[in-house]
């Protein structure tokens, strides 16, 4: 840092604070690049972190990294996290309380900036008062930020725009166990049908490898002259709305002439992809934008802890094939 200080012709201080992220005067700036370049210097992160007792690293645990919405998650919020100076590491749960017990573990050796985690398991206990930690979809505790999509007005969106669009027997599918964020989108689409009289009928799968036969038997027994009793369908989940989807073309059954279908989350798997799917959109971008805001809150106010309400973000239709 001193060579890079005497080079670029300016103060020792003002380069540890361009290297902190900190503001300094473009000129100056733009000679502790130079500097930088011309001596290939490299910030010792691990004595950074002895100095200052955390490092820049941030630590986004989510249950699996295999589905659009939790890959188009990471990818905001790697890019969010970028542009505020820090590093993500990223964990995948799978789905394993353990494995993320761990993963918080881990980030206590490491002295991570903080963690922003969609978590399941009990972590209370074991998260450190001294790392910020912001929960996502499930709250871990009251002095936490929790951010959520508005999951209940997603399963009334689904059910208001079914209705509109002249579906009149709609269906509610799903995988055993509907809890969570899953309950909430299912009780918002059956309290539209029951405030606006429309008649509805939930499906759920036994939870088990094949559960898709589960759905292919309920279909085949609700053929009446080879017409599904149902005309409108949602779904808590892109994924078991588009098994549905397919199971109801290998049925011969048009889609969305004689039923209509609409599945949650929206995720594209690369930006240029066309929505297939018609489905109720989680604001991505947002959740990472407000999660690395509440990250930052409480990284500049370590020593104050407060208590939070949840943030609950509204989520909006995607038109796709699968609705008129």
């Amino acid at each position: 840092m001193n060579d890079v200080s005497h080079l670029a012709g300016v103060s020792r201080g003002t380069v540890s604070n361009y290297i902190n992220g900190l503001r300094v005067r473009p000129a100056a700036q733009k000679q502790i690049e130079k500097a930088i370049k011309e001596l290939n210097y490299v910030p010792n992160a691990a004595a950074r972190t002895l100095k200052t007792n955390r490092s820049n690293y941030v630590v986004l645990i989510i249950p699996m990294v295999n589905t659009p919405f939790f890959s188009e998650l990471s990818y905001c919020m790697q890019l969010i996290l970028k542009k505020s100076g820090y590093k993500m590491i990223l964990c995948n749960s799978n789905n394993r309380p353990q494995e993320e017990i761990e993963y918080i573990q881990m980030a206590k050796k490491q002295k991570v900036a903080g963690i922003i985690t969609m978590s399941y398991a009990d972590i209370r206990e074991i998260v450190p008062p001294d790392i910020p930690l912001v929960a996502l979809e499930n709250k871990v505790a009251d002095f936490f930020p929790l951010i959520v999509s508005d999951n209940y007005q997603g399963g009334e969106l689904a059910a208001a725009k079914l209705h509109v669009l002249g579906a009149e027997r709609l269906l509610f599918i799903s995988k055993a166990p509907v809890k969570n964020v899953s309950l909430d989108r299912e009780k918002g689409f059956k309290d539209y049908c029951n405030r606006n009289g429309v008649e509805y009928t939930r499906f759920v799968a036994k939870d088990k490898g094949n559960f898709t036969d589960d759905f292919q038997d309920f279909i085949k027994k609700n053929l009446v002259n080879k017409k599904f009793k149902y005309d409108g369908v949602f779904s808590d989940s892109d994924e078991y709305a588009s098994d549905f989807w397919y199971l109801l073309l290998k049925q011969k059954i048009a889609v969305p002439e004689e039923v209509q279908i609409i599945g949650f989350d929206a995720a594209k798997i690369y930006p240029r992809q066309k929505i297939a799917l018609s489905s109720i959109r989680q604001p991505i971008t947002e959740i990472a934008k407000q999660a690395v805001l509440g990250l930052e809150k409480q990284l500049n106010n370590n020593s104050q802890k407060k208590l939070y309400q949840p943030l609950v973000l509204p989520v909006s239709f995607m038109q796709g094939q699968t609705t008129k």
